[in-house]
């Protein structure tokens, strides 16, 4: 018939497709569900997380640095004392010496001049 006429048969479907139809539902019912969006933030509010977050970062760490020098601090001094104690004993040390020398002169001195008397 068409080739008497010259005419062809209509493809276009004689309805309209819209979200109302059924084949446009039976089409997107073979795809999988796609997971609901989550409701995008402010960038205002994405803004004021990131500035909060950065600050109790940067709280951790001047907090770790506080903790940090007052162990070097400590440790310094625990260093300083003993040094300091080791020069203590060796200025004792040094004293017990000149002692028994100046003990050891006199005790000379003392037996010269006892010899010398005799």
């Amino acid at each position: 018939m068409d080739a008497i006429f010259g005419t062809r048969e209509n493809i276009a479907p004689s309805f309209i497709v819209n979200r109302s139809t059924d084949i446009d539902g039976e089409e997107s019912s073979g795809m999988e569900p796609k997971p609901p969006k989550r409701s995008k933030k402010n960038n205002v509010d994405t803004i004021a997380m990131a500035i909060s977050t950065m600050s109790e970062i940067r709280e951790r760490v001047w907090e770790k640095k506080l903790e940090l020098e007052k162990e070097r601090i400590e440790k310094n001094h625990t260093i300083e004392m003993g040094k300091l104690e080791v020069k203590k004993q060796k200025w004792e040390f040094e004293r017990e010496k000149m002692k028994m020398e100046h003990e050891l002169k006199l005790k000379e001195m003392e037996f010269k001049q006892s010899n010398n008397t005799n």
